[in-house]
């Protein structure tokens, strides 16, 4: 158990946990103190050193024994997050998976559904979800249940344990319970039994039928949820649809999830608080919003109008305007606000009633005083007869017994119908006295005490209470305490009390340094509060060469702080001193002679007024580089010329390079041209080649142009037979234009020779060497054959004609008689097959029909049949070689036509 999770635990005083009270035995502020067994240490004889040695082996052991459990605890948990991690199938992976699947169909938007996501993510990665009552992780398999008003996770067993725990703790509390007596003598029963138990975390009271019986998802729909790897733990995977709070009619759209439901996304229309703004589309959690229109609305009074910012109609402050308005009575007049303008004086009415005999007691009030209250029906004084009469006339007694409730409310009164109050109450009754040592029968209206006196001491805590039959509440000490207060002067005046006394109510006065202002202050606190502020001026000289005017102040003067103004002798220039008077300022340091006899000694501080030398002068003062580049300005104390860090930029001789050194000084300061201490040129020629050369030109550093490229380069031609020299300077010249270029190459990188490159159709192309694609390609003139659809004609045609129209010559009558022979030879060759399969059947047949002793046949009758077949045969072995001899003759006279 951690220390944080004990503390937390430790929060939870009532109920306490039952079954985790043997694990806190013996512990202090919610720590588990290690406990050392068997220690066996060397007698002791008495000295000092035998109880150090037995201290350090102690705490040894414990330290030994604390880290074997840290160990321990640590291989637990990366166990435990290891587990956890397998059956979550990854770490981040399915997590954010499972958040997009559960907020996909959420309409809203904005902090709210971020808070949500946030508040889940915290929940699924963090692994925060822990039962308080047995301190441990609530894993995706576990069976839980979630409080609703702080949605925490607990244990299902848990807190079915902790429930039926509390109930039962709270029922034996109540039986050990019993009635008391009161300081007055009365009987106070003890209270009524209260069931219910609460939220281990946030003290929700829960009803004995709200205990859980049965494992739930979050939105109550499923019992027994699966362990799903793609859905949240503890969830049923559907949407959630629970009223959402406030209700407004909607319900929750997420899918089954912890925690409270987020604000209404839906979207209604509606208007601003005030009703004068058109309606417009906001959120349903967002109801009610508010435009920058002032209510128009009349105030409480109904004269003066609201005024304010947007907002409902009944939240229109009352009137403020201020008026003289009369008390409700009319005697009185005064100043108050518009909405009370309906006041009341308090005083009496006075006014006599229309009978003239009595005058109305209200109070101030409006209107008429109404009928005489005499006038009307009146009772008796106990109130058990009524009777009409004039309010002249006086409504006797009844002669009834009275019956009314006396003082007590315990008895009734026993006299007869009476004028004015009833009488004390005469009944015996048993009452204890105050202190409960004596009990005898007395009249219900008295007190009873005795005259036992109270040995407690009082709340001053030095007297004692000597009170007859005191109750247990003593009263306060009542002697003068007579200590000396805190400010040493007086003495404390008040009754004797426990603790310290207050302060002085004395005064004393306080004056400021130059004695021209006093003031009064509380006595003892002069030197805490310190000397007035005073308005005059401080009488002491200013000790630098300017006049410093100032209040009279405690301490030493303030600095100076007006301007120096002295010439600076420092830098020795023309500007006056421009920092703050330094001629009296006060400097602070430590003596340096100082040796400290130990680490609490601390060298004395030794503070002097000195006057400081002027600073060096800051004024800007332009300046110039010594390569003249730029002017900027400097300090006066700086002012020297110096290189800016630039390159010199001079143009060198070559006429194309500048001087790469850095700013540097030189002679002539009125040329840009190259000096004497610049550095010369010594790189190559770099001016750029034409587009396609790549020999460098071998000349030093010089203007443009360069010579012509006189190299010599050989290439091969179109068709990459031949190789083609020429001079680098005429392959790649700028002389010429584009297209002047173009045809050039195309002349020179072409060997005359016939193009060895093939036409899509696959016959070779008929121009010289060439560049690009072959032209015209749909002109080829080579002959290739074509054939009828059944390939028995031929005939040779163009390529180009060819590939117009593939099939352009037709079959005649020759191919037909060709393709029926062909059809008369398949024929023949068909129904000869089938007659050989018939006889090798009737062969197989008789085969068979000898073996297994079947009846013999008539010899007649296999003699014809043997003959039909015998001659059947002899006629597909002629007919089909003469088939095949007249097919090839009228093959061999078509082909020759």
């Amino acid at each position: 158990m951690s220390t944080r999770n004990r503390h937390h635990h430790k929060g939870n005083a009532q109920p306490a946990n039952p079954w985790n009270r043997g694990n806190n035995a013996g512990s202090t502020d919610g720590q588990q103190q290690p406990k050392v067994k068997n220690v066996k240490t060397p007698a002791n004889n008495g000295g000092p050193s035998s109880s150090l040695k037995k201290s350090e082996e102690k705490f040894a052991q414990a330290h030994q024994k604390n880290l074997e459990a840290a160990k321990k605890y640590a291989a637990q948990q990366s166990y435990e997050s290891s587990e956890d991690e397998d059956e979550r199938g990854g770490s981040d992976g399915p997590t954010q998976d499972i958040l997009g699947s559960v907020l996909k169909n959420y309409g809203g938007g904005g902090g709210d559904i971020g808070k949500t996501q946030e508040y889940l993510q915290n929940l699924l990665e963090s692994r925060s979800a822990v039962c308080l009552i047995c301190i441990g992780t609530v894993k995706r398999a576990d069976s839980i249940w979630s409080c609703k008003s702080c949605y925490t996770f607990f244990h299902l067993l848990c807190i079915q344990r902790w429930a039926n725990d509390s109930i039962s703790q709270k029922r034996i509390s109540h039986e050990q319970q019993e009635g008391y007596y009161n300081s007055r003598g009365e009987y106070i029963p003890k209270p009524a039994l209260s069931v219910h138990w609460d939220c281990p975390k946030c003290r929700k009271e829960y009803e004995p039928v709200d205990i859980p019986r049965h494992y739930e998802c979050f939105c109550g729909k499923e019992l027994n949820p699966a362990n799903h790897l793609w859905l949240i733990p503890h969830s049923c995977g559907e949407t959630c649809r629970k009223r959402l709070v406030p209700d407004c009619g909607h319900n929750c759209v997420l899918l089954c999830h912890p925690g409270p439901c987020p604000p209404c996304p839906q979207t209604v229309v509606v208007s601003c608080k005030c009703g004068q703004s058109n309606a417009k589309t906001i959120r349903c959690s967002q109801r009610s919003w508010t435009c920058l229109k002032t209510c128009k609305l009349k105030r409480n009074c109904g004269i003066h109008e609201c005024g304010g910012v947007c907002h409902a109609a009944s939240e229109c402050p009352p009137c403020t305007s201020r008026s003289k308005q009369k008390c409700a009575c009319g005697s009185r007049t005064k100043e108050v606000n518009c909405s009370e303008s309906r006041w009341s004086c308090g005083k009496v009415c006075g006014k006599k009633y229309v009978c003239g005999l009595h005058s109305c007691e209200k109070v101030c009030h409006e209107g008429d005083c109404g009928e005489c209250p005499l006038g009307l029906p009146r009772t008796c004084p106990c109130g058990k007869t009524s009777s009409v009469a004039s309010c002249s006339e006086d409504i006797g007694t009844c002669g009834d017994t009275c019956q009314k409730y006396l003082e007590c409310e315990q008895h009734r009164c026993s006299e007869r119908c009476h004028l004015g109050k009833c009488g004390q109450c005469l009944e015996l009754v048993r009452k204890a006295c105050r202190c409960g040592s004596l009990s005898k029968e007395v009249a219900c209206h008295k007190v009873l005490n005795c005259d036992l006196k109270c040995k407690n001491v009082r709340s001053c805590g030095k007297h004692p209470c000597n009170r007859k039959c005191c109750d247990g509440q003593c009263p306060p000490c009542d002697k003068v305490c007579g200590k000396t207060l805190p400010c040493g002067k007086h003495k404390c005046n008040s009754l004797c009390h426990h603790g310290p006394c207050y302060p002085c109510n004395q005064k004393a006065t306080v004056k400021c340094r130059c004695t021209g202002t006093t003031q009064e202050v509380p006595c003892g606190r002069e030197k805490k509060i310190g000397a007035p502020k005073c308005r005059l001026p401080c009488r002491i000289h200013s000790k630098c060469h300017h006049t410093n005017p100032h209040h009279c102040h405690q301490g030493d003067c303030p600095p100076c702080q007006k301007i120096c103004d002295l010439p600076n002798d420092t830098t020795n220039c023309a500007h006056p001193c421009a920092a703050k008077c330094h001629d009296a300022v006060r400097v602070v340091t430590k003596d340096k002679n100082f040796k400290p006899v130990g680490p609490w000694d601390v060298p004395m501080e030794i503070v002097e007024i000195k006057q400081l030398p002027h600073p060096q002068c800051q004024v800007p003062v332009p300046v110039t580089c010594i390569g003249g580049h730029e002017t900027a300005q400097w300090p006066c104390y700086n002012s020297k010329p110096a290189s800016c860090g630039r390159e010199c930029g001079r143009a060198l001789k070559c006429g194309v390079h500048t001087c790469p050194l850095q700013c540097h000084a030189f002679k002539k300061r009125d040329t840009t041209e190259e000096d004497p201490r610049c550095q010369s040129c010594t790189a190559g020629c770099l001016i750029p080649r034409p587009a396609g050369c790549s020999h460098p030109c071998k000349r030093p550093c010089h203007p443009p142009p360069c010579n012509p490229c006189q190299a010599p380069t050989k290439v091969a031609c179109h068709c990459g037979l031949t190789q083609i020299f020429y001079k680098c300077h005429e392959f790649y010249s700028t002389d010429k234009t584009e297209q002047e270029l173009v045809a050039f190459r195309e002349g020179i990188l072409s060997c005359g020779q016939k193009c060895i490159k093939n036409f899509p159709c696959g016959h070779r192309c008929n121009s010289t060497c060439h560049s690009g694609d072959c032209p015209n390609p749909e002109a080829c003139t080579k002959k290739v054959k074509i054939t009828c659809e059944c390939r028995h004609r031929r005939l040779e045609v163009a390529c180009s004609a060819a590939r117009t129209n593939p099939r352009s010559l037709e079959c005649d009558e020759s191919c037909k008689s060709v393709k029926a022979a062909k059809e008369q030879v398949l024929t023949e060759r068909e129904r000869a097959q089938k007659e050989q399969e018939e006889a090798e059947n009737q062969r197989e047949l008789e085969e068979y029909e000898r073996k297994v002793g079947g009846r013999k046949k008539h010899r007649e009758r296999k003699r014809v049949q043997v003959e039909e077949t015998k001659e059947s045969y002899w006629m597909v072995m002629v007919a089909v070689p003469v088939g095949v001899l007249v097919l090839a003759v009228i093959v061999y006279f078509t082909l020759l036509r």
